[in-house]
């Protein structure tokens, strides 16, 4: 999931000053920003498990 930094900001009621990752409200993996680029991604790892 894709978002701008201000996007980002209001999602998660949390400032993102800088380039990094944060742990974010509720998040199961780190939200990535990209201050140059004005940019926030969040990948949740998905976990296939195969049952015979």
């Amino acid at each position: 999931m894709t978002g701008t930094v201000a996007d980002w900001q209001g999602w998660v009621g949390m400032p993102l000053p800088a380039t990094g990752q944060y742990v974010i409200p509720d998040g199961m993996s780190v939200l990535s920003i990209d201050a140059t680029a004005n940019m926030g991604t969040y990948v949740e790892p998905n976990i296939w498990v195969q049952h015979k």
